[in-house]
């Protein structure tokens, strides 16, 4: 039953065609079963992944899965709706590592260099994840990542902005060193990582927020620059 849950999903992200929920018995029970799935998913389509990405789920906890330097988008992408089955987008950052994640270490990430980004989920199921299991093993709902320019990691305290259209919320506070620790906990949970890998922690500070045709999503983070994209 793994191996059909495996060529269902890969076929599902390589072709784009949705895919209805799994059956009881080819949906993972557990985590572990979750991330075995998302791990035969990477290896049936070939895709050695470059990162680690921690983002938020549909039901609002927080999942982890892989990054894909394949689905890295420039500062003021356009994004096809089609294409996002369920779209959400989050502010996020990208950090560079200087140094490996051994799996054994507890020391907090060398993180040489980081970019603003927008996290844009998505789903390969018909009518989303049935839970979070189901999540963890479509790649953690693995979309697209938008990216702003390169800067060094801001020694000041950050606030993040999500903004949609022409609105303009107030800032929110964010722990960015600890958004990256949780991120290299979890990297270093399943093996670690080397130098020059990438974290990706999504969701920082503010809601997510549902793609809309027409609307520009824009990510401002203080003292590290800011990115945006449109929905087509």
């Amino acid at each position: 039953m793994m191996e059909r849950a495996i060529g269902n999903l890969a076929e599902a992200f390589e072709t784009g065609n949705p895919l209805a929920p799994l059956p009881v018995q080819m949906a993972p029970a557990s985590q572990d079963d979750a991330e075995e799935l998302a791990g035969g998913v990477l290896a049936r389509l070939g895709f050695a992944p470059c990162g680690l990405r921690l983002a938020p789920a549909a039901d609002g906890s927080l999942i982890t899965g892989p990054v894909l330097e394949a689905r890295f988008l420039d500062d003021g992408a356009s994004l096809a709706l089609e294409i996002m089955r369920h779209g959400r987008a989050s502010a996020a950052l990208l950090g560079v590592l200087g140094a490996a994640l051994e799996p054994e270490a507890t020391t907090p990430p060398e993180i040489t260099a980081i970019h603003p980004a927008l996290d844009v989920s998505a789903s390969r199921f018909t009518q989303g994840p049935a839970d979070r299991l189901a999540e963890i093993a479509d790649l953690a709902g693995l979309g697209l990542l938008v990216l702003g320019k390169r800067r060094p990691l801001p020694e000041a305290p950050s606030r993040v902005m999500l903004i949609e259209g022409e609105g303009a919320p107030r800032g929110r506070p964010f722990d960015l060193q600890a958004a990256f620790a949780e991120a290299a906990a979890e990297a270093r949970r399943l093996g670690g990582l080397p130098a020059g890998a990438v974290l990706v922690v999504a969701g920082l500070g503010a809601p997510v927020i549902g793609l809309k045709a027409g609307v520009q999503f824009t990510a401002r983070f203080t003292g590290i620059g800011k990115v945006s994209a449109h929905c087509g």
